[in-house]
C-alpha cells in the first residue's frame, strides 16, 4: 500500500512532470494472476500476423469480460488512492486496451497529446481531465517500445506545435521510462509522450487503464458486459458508470453517501408532482 506520504510524492511528480513512475505497483499474487490471464487471453484471441497484412500493433478486445484478474486492476488498492487523489472522488473508468505492440518502429505519432481533438476545455488548465496508466505484467527492456515524455509540456497550451524532430533519447528533454514487472505509469494524456520503435525482436505487452471523471462520456471497453453482479459495490458501480438512483451525474462522489443531492431531489420530487397531477 501506498502512504500518505507517498502519494503526495507521486501526486507532486504527476503535477510537476505529467507523469509519475510507480514501481511494484501490483503485488505478486495479482501480477502472477494477471500474467496468467493475459497470456491465455492472448492465445485465444491473438489473430494470426503475415508479413502483408501485420499491423504495428494489436488491442485484445474487451479485455474486462475476459477474467477477473483485469476487474481486480481497475481499482488495485495499492494504487487506487492514489488515482483518486490525482483524478478525483467522481473517478470513473473511461476505456481500457490490452496491447501488443510488435517488434518494429512505433505506431505512435512524434511526442504527442492524445488530447488534440478534443475541444471546449484548457488542457493546460486541466491535469485531471484524462489520466492513464499502463500496467507492465513483465520486464521491459531498453529496446522494447517503451515509453518516452516530455516532463512538463501537459502545461502547453493546446496550439503548441509538436516537436517532430527532437531525438527520444536527449538526455536533458526526454525521460525514457523502462519498466519492470508490476510497475505502473501514469500520466496525464495530454503530456507530450510516445511509444518508442521496438527493436527489441519481442512483444511489448501492457494493459492501459483511463480515468476520467463520471459525468464524461465513456467507451464500450470502460465497463464489462456484465453489470449486475456490482449491484452490491458502490465503488465498482461508479467506476462503471451505473447509474445511482437520485443522484445525478455531477453529483456522483466515493466519500459521498448513497442518495440524492438537492438539486436532484428537487428535480425528482417536481417530476413525482407532475406526474401525480396528469394521473399517471
Amino acid at each position: 500500500m501506498l502512504t500518505s506520504q507517498q502519494i503526495a510524492d507521486f501526486k507532486m511528480k504527476f503535477e510537476t512532470h505529467g507523469f509519475c513512475h510507480v514501481r511494484n505497483a501490483i503485488p505478486p499474487a495479482p501480477l502472477a494472476a494477471a500474467r496468467l490471464a493475459f497470456d491465455s487471453t492472448r492465445a485465444r484471441l491473438e489473430p494470426p500476423r503475415n508479413a502483408h497484412s501485420a499491423s504495428a500493433y494489436f488491442d485484445i478486445p474487451h479485455i474486462l469480460d475476459c477474467g477477473e484478474p483485469f476487474i481486480d486492476l481497475v481499482d488495485l488498492p495499492q494504487l487506487f488512492p492514489l488515482l483518486v487523489e490525482l483524478v478525483g472522488q467522481d473517478i470513473q473508468l473511461n476505456h481500457t486496451m490490452a496491447r501488443l505492440f510488435y517488434p518494429g518502429p512505433t505506431f505512435t505519432s512524434p511526442f504527442h497529446s492524445d488530447l488534440t481533438k478534443v475541444l471546449g476545455i484548457s488542457h493546460e488548465n486541466t491535469p485531471t481531465f484524462l489520466v492513464k496508466v499502463h500496467y507492465y505484467l513483465e520486464d521491459l527492456g531498453a529496446d522494447q517500445g517503451c515509453l518516452a515524455f516530455i516532463p512538463g509540456s501537459h502545461r502547453y497550451p493546446a496550439a503548441t506545435p509538436n516537436p517532430k524532430n527532437l531525438d527520444p533519447d536527449h538526455p536533458d528533454l526526454v525521460v525514457k521510462i523502462v519498466p519492470r514487472a508490476g510497475d505502473a505509469v501514469i500520466f496525464n494524456t495530454h503530456v507530450l509522450h510516445m511509444a518508442l520503435d521496438n527493436t527489441s525482436g519481442k512483444v511489448r505487452q501492457s494493459l492501459i487503464y483511463a480515468y476520467s471523471h463520471f459525468w464524461l462520456k465513456t467507451y464500450p471497453s470502460g465497463a464489462p458486459t456484465d453489470l449486475a453482479r456490482f449491484a452490491g459495490n458502490r465503488q465498482r458501480k461508479q467506476l462503471f458508470g451505473i447509474d445511482e438512483p437520485g443522484t445525478g451525474y455531477l453529483d456522483r462522489r466515493l466519500d459521498a453517501g448513497a442518495g440524492a443531492s438537492f438539486g436532484t431531489e428537487l428535480r425528482d420530487s417536481g417530476k413525482r408532482l407532475v406526474e401525480r397531477l396528469l394521473g399517471r
